[in-house]
């Protein structure tokens, strides 16, 4: 009998090992211990230049939008399947570093990023709805809708700009603390 007492504290010990080792492992942020500017360097690599390059895509896609926009039906099905999607993977990249991030100063840079990102999307899926409202026939209803998603894209860019700004203004102070 002494025997499954001795097996169980055995099991119960291993399984707290296993949950504090899991527990502090974690993903490795809480235990690194970097300076700002080298994270900013990292993060500059590994987030900012890929979203540079994405961003030069992106401008590709919104001019070919842009020549085919009098094509409704095919201006919007490429925002739906081009062009939003392109964008949702261009999130992930500022999203899935965000975790890793241990610097305040970066980390608010990231969120900041990540919330441009995401209005830039809104602003995308508005216009889609746009386009899609153009594909219906033409009645009040549709008016007023296309009136009211017109201003709030408006109102979107307006958000667009100021965050923009501020990421700027982030990545500047970065930049001259280096």
């Amino acid at each position: 009998m002494e025997k499954q007492p001795s097996y169980l504290k055995l099991t119960l010990m291993l399984f707290l090992i296993g949950l504090l080792t899991a527990c502090n492992s974690g993903n490795g942020a809480e235990s690194k211990n970097i300076s700002v500017e080298i994270e900013f360097d990292e993060y500059r690599e590994n987030v900012l230049e890929p979203l540079d390059e994405r961003s030069i895509k992106i401008a590709e896609m919104l001019n070919h939008y842009a020549s085919i926009v009098e094509q409704t039906e095919e201006a919007q099905r490429y925002l739906e399947e081009e062009v939003i999607p392109f964008m949702e993977e261009t999130k992930k990249i500022a999203s899935e570093a965000h975790d890793g991030l241990v610097n305040e100063e970066i980390r608010e840079l990231n969120e900041t990023t990540i919330e441009y990102v995401d209005l830039n999307l809104d602003s995308l899926r508005k216009t889609a709805g746009l386009s899609a409202l153009e594909l219906e026939p033409a009645t009040e209803e549709t008016y007023q809708k296309a009136v009211k998603l017109n201003e709030e894209n408006i109102e979107l860019q307006e958000k667009i700009d100021q965050t923009g700004e501020e990421m700027d203004r982030q990545i500047d102070e970065l930049v001259n603390k280096q």
